[in-house]
């Protein structure tokens, strides 16, 4: 039965839903009208809803072919949960999963923040993305809500991986994007091998070279931005991905760096379809040290460069043989980066609560890198070194040193101390890259095997931060099965080394800081003014009602001496 047309607007008055939710013609032809047939659309019409108001659907999905709804797979469509009707194939109000925009929208607020590869949200739908990166996108984002079956979707996903035969930029980013979730499930090998496929193909396409990004695109278009920020991204994951195996065979790494560095992530994001501003050079951010005036480059270009001085802690930790000056000179490159910081850089938070995700894992890689280099080289190694502990480094030959082991402790402790300050500052974990939970677990391991190596002075100093690490694993690991596995371990190891202390602890008064001696009377007491009392810490005046030295932790050591680095603040 051909359709009657409306008067009005000549459409037929019986169209599917892709033809009405782009207001075009249709005509309503079945199985399939002719402009979903050609356009490869999942075509379907829906019974009309006189008086009632439109939902709003979902974006077109492209198909290598046409397939009835019958023959769509049901583990590729959203949970009765989602849609409030079961999904049988004669519902025709079904749709599929990796097309649910809730799953993009927790991509893009919590994933993408930390690695910015794929163009901004306002775009993506513009861009038109293939629908394997598509559903890998969606894939990433239904790790955030619990009762979504994410493993059959991954097994969907890796089966549209494999099976397409794409060797483009698109298919780079898949795979990368796959691997640091499949690596944030703790099914790390799979995760090496999803990331040796975006590199084989990177480096067949030539993303490494300096003309790439802009080679099919101005070098100021987001596109090109794009593509230069994924091969950066490749450079980082590969160096992030190798620390847990130990390893040190990297590709990326060890190229000449040709490709221009990412602009800030708040210009990004804010273009739209506008150009950003001609990217810089790497030379030009290496020489920054010896120019007159002080030039501030993105937070993603000091990300790069700790990300490579972590590179160097795991190559020298690998290394058979090396002589000392090899460490100093990883040492030093360490404290260099700090020091040549801009004070816009200094802080990972500004005044607004906005976090600067880029310089928060740029300072996490310099804590991680030095905590991997002096924590084998201290006297904290053997305290809580364990043969099959994945977090914890393992020194299996001996190591040369300008050093001795309890300076290397305390920079180790220093370096975890710094750790535990940024992530208190944005303990939001889930928002945070999924390699800063491997740095967490050896952060709360460091301040659990000092706590043991000091006496019970500071006790609850180290106490304090690992309990904060251990919370902040506790709610990411709702999400990412790496951060259960670290978890776990951190709380076993706290709960076998701490017991007698905390039994301790709770049971006998703090001394040094009530002395019998000086404690007061009731009368005493009574007399005292209500003026609260004030004591002297590191020549700064701090205001303390009475008896509230009791809730004031004792610190174990003047870190001033080991970091030139100010603490993080706000301002």
């Amino acid at each position: 039965m051909t359709p009657r047309s409306t008067k009005q607007s000549g459409l037929a008055s019986l169209a599917c839903t892709e033809c009405r939710k782009q207001h075009l013609k249709c005509d309503a032809k079945k199985p399939t009208c002719s402009r979903c047939l050609q356009n490869e659309y999942f075509c379907q019409y829906l019974p009309s809803r006189r008086g009632g108001r439109r939902k709003t659907r979902n974006e077109p999905v492209r198909r290598a072919s046409f397939r009835p709804p019958e023959q769509i797979e049901t583990s590729l469509v959203l949970p009765i949960e989602a849609t409030g009707q079961p999904n049988t194939p004669d519902n025709p109000a079904r749709e599929s999963w990796f097309h649910d925009d809730r799953f993009l929208r927790l991509f893009y607020e919590n994933f993408h923040v930390a690695h910015p590869i794929l163009v901004p949200s306002a775009v993506y739908h513009d861009r038109q993305y293939p629908d394997f990166l598509q559903m890998v996108v969606n894939f990433v984002g239904s790790h955030y809500i619990s009762s979504v079956p994410n493993q059959q979707y991954k097994d969907k996903v890796i089966a549209e991986l494999t099976c397409s035969p794409d060797r483009s930029p698109c298919m780079v980013q898949a795979w990368i994007i796959y691997s640091i979730a499949v690596y944030a499930r703790g099914e790390w090998q799979e995760a090496q091998d999803a990331f040796a496929h975006s590199v084989d193909i990177a480096l067949e396409l030539g993303m490494n070279r300096r003309d790439f990004a802009s080679s099919a695109n101005p070098e100021t278009s987001i596109e090109a931005e794009s593509m230069r920020r994924t091969w950066w991204e490749l450079y980082i994951t590969e160096i992030f991905m190798a620390a847990p195996f130990k390893n040190t065979t990297f590709q990326c790494s060890t190229m000449a760096p040709e490709v221009a560095l990412p602009c800030e992530d708040s210009v990004y994001t804010g273009t739209g379809s506008c150009e950003i501003p001609t990217p810089r050079k790497i030379l030009d951010f290496k020489r920054r040290v010896f120019a007159p005036d002080e030039t501030i480059f993105s937070s993603a270009s000091y990300r790069i460069e700790a990300a490579t001085i972590l590179c160097r802690a795991l190559v020298l930790n690998g290394l058979r043989d090396y002589h000392r000056d090899h460490l100093q000179a990883v040492e030093n490159a360490l404290v260099s980066w700090i020091n040549h910081l801009p004070p816009k850089k200094l802080d990972i938070v500004d005044s607004y609560g906005n976090i600067d995700e880029m310089m928060f894992q740029a300072h996490m890689s310099i804590a991680y890198a030095t905590m991997l280099l002096h924590l084998p080289r201290s006297d904290l190694q053997p305290v809580l070194s364990q043969s099959d502990d994945q977090f914890w480094p393992v020194a299996t030959r001996h190591l040369a040193s300008t050093l001795n082991r309890s300076i290397h402790s305390i920079k180790a402790t220093e370096a975890s101390r710094r750790l535990s300050d940024a992530i208190s500052l944005c303990p939001n974990v889930p928002k945070h890259t999924p390699f800063a939970i491997p740095a967490l677990a050896l952060c709360g391991m460091i301040q659990l095997a000092t706590s043991i190596k000091h006496n019970e002075e500071c006790f609850d100093h180290h106490y304090n931060r690992v309990t904060l690490i251990l919370g902040c694993l506790k709610s990411t690991k709702r999400i990412w099965n790496l951060a259960d596995a670290a978890y776990h371990h951190l709380r076993t190891s706290a709960a076998d080394n701490l017991s007698d202390s905390m039994e301790r602890w709770c049971t006998e008064p703090p001394k040094k800081l009530f002395p019998s001696d000086s404690t007061p009377s009731s009368t005493e007491r009574l007399n005292q003014p209500t003026r609260p009392t004030s004591a002297v810490s590191d020549g700064q005046e701090m205001l303390f009602p009475p008896l509230g030295s009791a809730f004031v932790d004792p610190t174990c050591y003047n870190d001033s001496f080991f970091t030139s680095l100010p603490d993080f603040d706000i301002h």
